[in-house]
């Protein structure tokens, strides 16, 4: 299991950017970075290096919609068979886009086909990451994305997303936005981090109701066993 050791500084940065109560202020671009890669959500290349400028493409972000879902351990390395015509058997993010399927959360285009190196607009990521949060397509009205654009503002998830609706998303954009997906509650109210780590409860009203903060405990959990890609 790997360990991520934060300054206490930081750490403590931590425990108040992720307590509820100061959810008025999005977190600082590098320790929203540092908890996305001690859950392997988010976890640049070799060298670290997450490319937050860059546009993402809708393969990568699918993978990090797996990586911020309950079946985030699951994904094994190969898949049977292609998830879409357009998506090998050998692609890298294959696993992933099929897991995606099976939870409901991506769809394909008109024609059956994935797009795996398209970038992904601010609306499509939203869209996916409120099915994570329980909100089917089927609880909004409207034109899409125009409900789903106004739970995303009112769940406060806009928090450091610079991108309109149909911008194509940079990874920045998507460091915050599944940063502030783990700090919002379900359509259960349980919030998403305590979904994903059931046995901490590391998000309550109040803040952390650990005396040490988790991401300098060593049951944190790491990359161990899990699938990754230069570009996630």
């Amino acid at each position: 299991m790997k360990k991520r050791l934060l300054s206490g500084l930081l750490a403590a940065v931590l425990v108040l950017g992720l307590a509820p109560a100061a959810l008025a202020a999005a977190p600082a671009e590098d320790e929203a970075a540092q908890v996305l890669a001690a859950l392997d959500i988010m976890v640049g290349d070799s060298d670290g290096n997450l490319e937050l400028g860059r546009a993402v493409t809708r393969a990568e972000f699918t993978k990090m919609a797996v990586a911020a879902s309950t079946s985030r351990d699951a994904v094994g390395d190969t898949v049977p068979v292609k998830p879409y015509p357009d998506v090998p058997q050998t692609y890298w993010a294959a696993p992933w886009i099929k897991a995606a399927v099976d939870l409901g959360l991506v769809q394909g285009d008109l024609r059956g086909y994935f797009n795996p190196t398209q970038t992904i607009t601010l609306a499509e990521g939203v869209t996916i990451v409120l099915r994570l949060l329980g909100y089917p397509d089927s609880a909004f009205t409207g034109v899409w994305p125009s409900g789903q654009m106004a739970q995303y503002k009112a769940l406060k998830l806009n928090e450091g997303v610079s991108c309109a609706a149909n911008d194509a998303m940079t990874r920045r954009d998507a460091l915050y936005l599944f940063y502030n997906l783990l700090i919002t509650k379900n359509t259960s109210g349980v919030y998403h981090l305590n979904v994903l780590e059931p046995a901490r409860n590391l998000v309550s009203q109040t803040g952390w109701p650990l005396s040490t903060p988790p991401w300098r405990a060593p049951w944190w959990p790491g990359a161990a066993g899990r699938a990754r890609c230069p570009s996630t």
